[in-house]
């Protein structure tokens, strides 16, 4: 199971560290819900906002480069995060469900 994917206008080395951390970002987030951990609940939109900077500052860094255009898409997709995260777990019920 994968989080929504990313639409990036290209594929580079910011692109790929961008989504590496959100994949990882939004499976641990979503294996929170899906083991109902209180730590789930306690995950807010400050956090993620500081979450995203992070990730955009330690990719920028990585891939030694910047593109506004991806870091743009990447901070809008993250305002969805709920909608990824919940997406993700209810993917991962059903799959438990079906075995």
């Amino acid at each position: 199971m994968q989080a929504a994917e990313i639409r990036f206008p290209s594929s580079g080395a910011l692109e790929s560290c961008l989504e590496t951390n959100v994949g990882k970002w939004v499976q641990m987030h979503a294996e929170l819900q899906v083991n109902e951990d209180p730590a789930a609940g306690k995950v807010n939109d400050p956090e993620v906002a500081a979450w995203t900077g992070a990730a955009l500052d330690r990719c920028r860094k990585q891939a030694g480069t910047s593109n506004k255009a991806v870091e743009d898409i990447f901070a809008r997709y993250m305002l969805r995060w709920r909608d990824h995260v919940f997406d993700l777990a209810s993917s991962i019920r059903r799959r438990g469900q079906a075995d």
